[in-house]
């Protein structure tokens, strides 16, 4: 029997493993693209009008096509919601987990969510003011069943870890921090919302008002200072 060199079955090899990653690779491009479509149609139809046939329409693909990567429309909403935590959480992370300071830490942490939804606008959209509560609420919690943590999850505990550390520092006051995380939350959120829909105030510039917001925040939770007599 002939021996086959060696260096022609590590060619080999090496071409089908390019070859598998090439696969891998227009199938995430795909799934981008299809994600893509499905966040411009929410935002121009709504989310009811959506649907995977008029999705598919908008990339000039068969039907049959979008189910190859999505199995429903509950699927392919489930990856939206991934898709824009995933980047949310990674932003969270690259200011928050390299600063000591847990006080310098938390606010780096509510301005990058501030920042997060200026830099992807049409994510933030439609996550937070066009999917339904109840569209998000259910179709993360049937995954949740299934898998770990989602990144929701991971990423809204990323700000209540925050809490907690400035609390037990002495940087911020006593009390409950899943409600302190919660009223945080909501101010990031509101401002975020209106620098997205309106682009600002006239009265002040985006950035005066990033700034004033959490200064306001956080010097309004500092720890009351004791009374001497």
């Amino acid at each position: 029997m002939t021996a086959v060199p060696i260096s022609i079955v590590t060619s080999t090899t090496g071409s089908a493993r390019a070859e598998t990653l090439g696969h891998a690779e227009r199938g995430q491009d795909r799934r981008t693209e299809i994600l893509a479509a499905a966040r411009e149609l929410m935002l121009t139809e709504g989310y009811d009008r959506t649907s995977m046939r008029n999705i598919a329409a908008k990339l000039n693909v068969t039907p049959t096509t979008l189910y190859l990567y999505f199995r429903n429309k509950e699927e392919l909403v489930y990856n939206l919601v991934q898709e824009t935590f995933g980047i949310l959480l990674e932003n969270l992370q690259s200011v928050m987990c390299p600063v000591t300071d847990p006080l310098c830490a938390l606010r780096k942490g509510l301005e990058a969510y501030i920042r997060f939804g200026l830099a992807y606008p049409d994510h933030y959209r439609v996550v937070f003011m066009t999917l339904p509560p109840e569209a998000k609420r259910d179709v993360c919690q049937k995954k949740q069943e299934e898998c770990c943590d989602s990144l929701c999850e991971q990423a809204y505990g990323s700000l209540e870890k925050g809490v907690a550390r400035c609390q037990a520092s002495g940087q911020l006051r006593a009390g409950d921090a899943a409600a302190i995380t919660a009223t945080l939350w909501a101010s990031v959120h509101g401002l975020a919302t209106l620098l997205i829909k309106s682009g600002g105030h006239p009265a002040a510039s985006p950035e005066l008002m990033i700034e004033t917001l959490l200064d306001t925040l956080l010097r309004g939770l500092a720890p009351e200072p004791t009374l001497t007599h």
